[in-house]
């Protein structure tokens, strides 16, 4: 039988988010891209997704800005949602340091206009032995440049006022895993560490991987959601 996944995408990433996982998952399961809605806040954000994504139980992934998404829409409508998957994100706010960034590079693009993605940072989101992947870069730099300027400035402007809903996610009565790259420096070590402690999650870490997880370890991601969707 056929599997629907439900899909929410980082910031300035496009369907060619999934290809690796897609690919390597088969056709018993399908990723279904859902794109970000163009609005102001999490909570419209949430509202507009409402009403895009089908109103019974889903099977749900969200991945970075998506997974923080993924995870304020369950949190608002439990009943819609079969199982979650949250995968290079930790449903916290942003790290301050992360915030200061974002406020720097909208600060820039107000003055300076948008040039899309510098060849530096996208390598920075790669996991040290995926660095050299030029396709990767390459992937990363051309989903940025689709999407634009406009949708940037949208999508910084409307993340950086992020509630922490891990306390609230302790309490969910649906399935719920997180999936994170080792090698993930946009996230918080002490988070992490506190998650793998903690019976309410179930956290799973995974070797030689930055933060674009779904192309850096597609395989291991793809037996993940067979593995939790099956079970759920």
């Amino acid at each position: 039988m056929l599997t629907n996944v439900y899909c929410l995408p980082g910031t300035m990433c496009d369907e060619r988010l999934w290809g690796y996982t897609q690919q390597a998952l088969g056709e018993s399961i399908i990723l279904k891209h859902v794109s970000i809605p163009m609005e102001e806040t999490i909570e419209t954000i949430v509202d507009a997704l409402a009403m895009v994504l089908p109103e019974h139980p889903i099977n749900l992934l969200g991945f970075s800005m998506g997974g923080y998404l993924a995870c304020a829409f369950a949190m608002k409508y439990p009943e819609r949602v079969n199982g979650l998957i949250v995968v290079s994100n930790t449903a916290t706010s942003l790290l301050d340091s992360e915030r200061q960034q974002r406020e720097i590079a909208l600060n820039w693009v107000a003055k300076q206009g948008y040039g899309g993605i510098p060849k530096k940072k996208a390598i920075m989101m790669l996991g040290q032995v995926n660095k050299a992947r030029e396709e990767l870069v390459e992937c990363i730099q051309l989903m940025d440049k689709r999407l634009g300027g406009a949708v940037f400035i949208q999508q910084l402007k409307s993340s950086l006022v992020r509630p922490n809903l891990l306390p609230r996610l302790e309490k969910t009565t649906f399935p719920l895993c997180f999936a994170i790259g080792r090698d993930d420096g946009l996230l918080s070590t002490a988070v992490l560490n506190k998650m793998k402690d903690s019976e309410c999650f179930n956290t799973h870490v995974v070797d030689e991987c930055g933060h674009m997880l779904p192309m850096e370890q597609p395989t291991w991601l793809a037996e993940l959601i067979e593995r939790f969707f099956k079970e759920n």
